[in-house]
């Protein structure tokens, strides 16, 4: 399993890293790729990010799921003509499509979410466009994924796993990271 997560300056630290880290516990591998191409992306807490490669060298072929985290960065993603091709490309191929916070907003404006079930920061309803609100802090809706905020990052990764490589993996990680509240919300 391989996953690229988009960045931009701006993107929100603990979504993007404390979400990476989880699934990289997993044994999926987590790509951070640099939208704008910059050397190194600024989260909006300050946290610099070495891109693992850059738009332009891309290859949505190689990677299983596309990951987007929140923070002002969404709101960037959301108007690239070049980030919402390449989702439209990865739901076209049944990738898996995973947002937290803000980041369901640019699978809504890549037109993704019509009829989806979905969760995403509060406040955000209006731009997604179609999709069905669950009020939960995670939500699955076939190949896409969704979380509600930074809160939700555990929660987040492991229902990625557990979307990806099942659930005993989901379960056993969240046993070794002492994780209790995932196997009480199953």
């Amino acid at each position: 399993m391989k996953i690229a997560c988009l960045l931009l300056d701006g993107f929100e630290d603990m979504e993007a890293l404390g979400t990476t880290a989880i699934l990289r516990r997993a044994g999926i591998k987590v790509d951070f790729v640099s939208v704008d191409g910059v050397p190194y992306v600024k989260g909006v807490y300050n946290t610099f990010v070495k891109p693992d490669i850059m738009m332009t060298n891309f290859d949505h072929n190689a990677y299983d799921g596309l990951f987007i985290p929140g923070g002002r960065a969404a709101f960037l993603l959301r108007e690239n003509k070049k980030v919402l091709q390449l989702i439209k490309d990865f739901h076209a191929c049944g990738k898996y499509l995973m947002a937290i916070c803000a980041g369901p907003t640019v699978l809504a404006f890549a037109g993704v979410m019509e009829g989806k079930k979905y969760i995403s920061f509060p406040g955000t309803e209006a731009e997604m466009r179609g999709a069905v609100k669950i009020e939960k802090q995670t939500v699955s809706d076939g190949k896409i994924i969704t979380a509600i905020g930074a809160g939700a990052v555990y929660e987040f990764a492991l229902e990625i796993v557990r979307n990806t490589l099942g659930d005993a993996k989901a379960s056993e990680l969240a046993k070794n990271i002492f994780y209790r509240e995932f196997e009480q919300r199953k």
